[in-house]
């Protein structure tokens, strides 16, 4: 008898143990991967995991300053520090990435990251890390850290060798 209700103690905690798992998993998670800060305006990079796994990229522009938006790029770096730029205009939900920011006024662009990672595959530029920019109306370029992929395609900051 007593092995018994030893026996159904165990699959209850057994039960809410993975009950509670698929629950967290099931969760969307948010993290930061850049924050850059300008007199103008802020720009941050977040990653949307829906179970587990990156599903979105969404670029964040809050203004400080009035602000035209005119592009958003992604500029990929070579190893030997060459430059290239893909327009994000087509992978935007947006139709018009031209956005006017007033003060104190967010903005977000959503990014498919399948649809992103399919664009850098499909891209005849080799690179090793690569950023977004947001190109204004007067010329101005705002960047967000350099990032790179790891060889299952997760996304990281590399180490820039800087130590205090």
């Amino acid at each position: 008898m007593e092995s018994t209700v030893t026996y159904i103690i165990i699959a209850v905690i057994m039960g809410l143990v993975i009950t509670v798992y698929n629950y967290k998993k099931k969760q969307v998670r948010y993290y930061l991967l850049s924050l850059q800060q300008y007199p103008e305006l802020n720009i941050s990079i977040n990653i949307k995991k829906t179970q587990g796994k990156i599903s979105a990229i969404i670029i964040k522009l809050s203004a400080k300053k009035e602000v035209i938006i005119n592009d958003i790029k992604v500029e990929l770096i070579s190893k030997d520090r060459g430059f290239n730029y893909y327009s994000l205009q087509k992978l935007l939900k947006e139709n018009n990435i031209a956005t006017k920011l007033n003060r104190n006024e967010e903005f977000e662009f959503i990014i498919s990251f399948d649809e992103f990672k399919s664009l850098l595959m499909d891209g005849e530029f080799p690179f090793s890390t690569y950023r977004f920019l947001a190109m204004s109306d007067k010329g101005q370029t705002y960047k967000s850290h350099e990032m790179g992929f790891n060889k299952r395609w997760v996304i990281y900051r590399p180490d820039t060798g800087n130590y205090n």
